[in-house]
């Protein structure tokens, strides 16, 4: 079927991924600033991934309150800001989009496609999405903690082709395989591409199910100009 839109992933996609490594160093830093054992709140943060993720919690500070309250410790305010300024600080350099991500998404829709954004998120990255300059670029974006639901829920895939007033069949999905996230494409309809850049060799678990993917796939972003746009 002919595409009509084209919805990226934002981690390891429109921007690098960190490596698990790196989010075990914030982690640490963050249990140090409140006061609570490195491992037992990294275990938490992990667990919670799920509820932090689909805006289980009402703002940052309610979520480090219930951790905190899980390991019985009664943080102070000051320690509270700045565990979170230390999270924030992470996704800020973070957000910063590849080389390519700009020039790729601006041809995209020269050629006449919709875009649209999917990602499973903690509350602070819709702020900093939002000071990029692809945030312009995008017609619709999904962030899972303000939909309440996240890839590979096919709810998440569902909400985001009402958003773009296109059905599925009609979309391609582009990611580099978290969370199962290119088959789930594939499940509701879509066709699914991966990509994983040369630079890409960061270990993060939540993708290792699809590194063996037998569909489509690219090194730059770029390369999904050609596959797309000649089909549109």
């Amino acid at each position: 079927m002919t595409p009509r839109a084209v919805i990226f992933d934002l981690y390891g996609t429109l921007i690098d991924l960190y490596s698990w490594e790196a989010n075990e160093r914030l982690l640490a830093e963050m249990a140090a600033t409140l006061s609570v054992p490195a491992d037992t709140f990294s275990h938490l943060w992990i667990e919670t991934y799920p509820e932090r993720v689909t805006g289980a919690f009402t703002d940052d500070k309610s979520y480090i309150l219930h951790l905190c309250s899980r390991l019985e410790i009664v943080p102070s305010e000051t320690s509270i800001r700045a565990a979170i300024e230390l999270k924030n600080e992470f996704t800020r350099r973070l957000m910063v989009p590849r080389p390519d991500a700009r020039e790729t998404l601006q041809k995209l829709k020269d050629g006449g496609l919709k875009l649209g954004l999917l990602t499973n998120c903690g509350r602070e990255v819709p702020l900093y999405w939002g000071r990029t300059s692809l945030a312009p670029l995008v017609d619709v974006a999904v962030f899972s903690c303000e939909a309440g639901v996240k890839k590979p829920d096919p709810a998440a895939y569902l909400l985001t082709c009402k958003r773009l007033n296109v059905q599925p069949i009609h979309c391609v999905f582009v990611g580099d395989g978290g969370n199962r996230e290119l088959e789930a494409a594939e499940e509701v309809g879509m066709k699914a591409i991966m990509i994983r850049t040369p630079e890409d060799n960061v270990f993060n678990p939540r993708r290792t199910a699809s590194d063996g993917w037998p569909g489509r796939r690219v090194s730059r972003l770029g390369e999904v100009i050609d596959i797309v746009v000649g089909q549109a």
